[in-house]
């Protein structure tokens, strides 16, 4: 149970939702499925005076252009399952989604783009979203502005948002040059958190290049895009040692929760990147 007052805002405009967030500041709380704020509001770890939902303003929906695949901020883990666009263009996050834990509660309530605002080191989407090199679009009654990736997750719980502003999508580059992808996760039980994520694809177009991101083993994904000689594809030893290595530079001091220490994420990064690479290079030789 909650047990503090607060006043419940259900904006139907992008405009609405952004006024008041600008006008009660930093004693508001942006609330999307709920699956974190509502926990944390109902253990005190939290009170704000004001509640803004943006349950109403249609941030639900899966759309392609001609150079993105655009997901609305509260497209929720089912909705990605179900979704015929994001099995065509982005397998990696479908992937990424039918590992999701936390039973059907978390699946249909819980969303992408409240995942990644939250920022928990020790969770899927951070390094999933690295690795596709997604933009997120943030909205404030300043207007629109998007971030990389590689900007947007600033630190362990922290983003590049800025007071004031919400997020309302999260667009992923449409790549027809995408050969291969694989995502996998290692937990310390079958309902935990993980402990080390590992998100990678092989493309080929004017270039050869693997995309590699680990999630959870540092304070903020560590992600790595490398130009490889086709030829090495048959011979790729060499590739994978240098992927691992640079993966454990850019995880840094690793990050520790109550599932593991940094220490032990850092200490098990090599293995499953050299695990996960060779069998997606194994599987794009011909």
């Amino acid at each position: 149970m909650i047990g503090h007052r607060f006043d419940f805002h259900q904006p139907r405009e992008l405009d609405e939702a952004a006024g008041l967030l600008a006008r009660f500041g930093e004693d508001a709380s942006v609330l999307g499925g709920g699956t974190m704020l509502v926990p944390s509001m109902s253990a005190n770890l939290v009170r704000p005076a004001h509640l803004i939902s943006l349950s109403a303003l249609g941030l639900d929906s899966i759309v392609l252009d001609g150079t993105h695949m655009r997901i609305g901020a509260m497209t929720t883990y089912a909705q990605l399952l179900a979704s015929p666009i994001v099995a065509n263009h982005a397998p990696l996050l479908a992937a990424m989604a039918a590992q999701v834990t936390g039973g059907a509660s978390i699946l249909n309530q819980g969303t992408l783009g409240g995942a990644a605002s939250f920022a928990n080191p020790s969770s899927d989407a951070p390094g999933c979203l690295a690795a596709l090199e997604a933009v997120f679009e943030l909205r404030s009654s300043q207007g629109k502005r998007c971030v990389e990736a590689r900007d947007f997750f600033a630190d362990a719980f922290r983003t590049a948002r800025r007071a004031g502003e919400f997020l309302t999508g999260i667009l992923v580059p449409r790549d027809a040059t995408l050969i291969a992808c694989q995502y996998q996760k290692y937990k310390a039980s079958a309902s935990s958190w993980p402990i080390v994520t590992v998100a990678c694809s092989l493309h080929r177009g004017a270039q050869t290049s693997v995309r590699l991101a680990v999630g959870a083993a540092g304070r903020r994904p560590a992600y790595h895009r490398f130009v490889v000689d086709e030829r090495s594809l048959f011979a790729p030893d060499a590739i994978i040692e240098q992927a691992a290595g640079r993966a454990l530079d850019l995880v840094g001091e690793g990050w520790s929760d109550e599932l593991a220490d940094g220490h032990y994420r850092r200490a098990i990064v090599p293995g499953v990147v050299r695990r996960h690479l060779r069998a997606l290079l194994a599987g794009a030789k011909t």
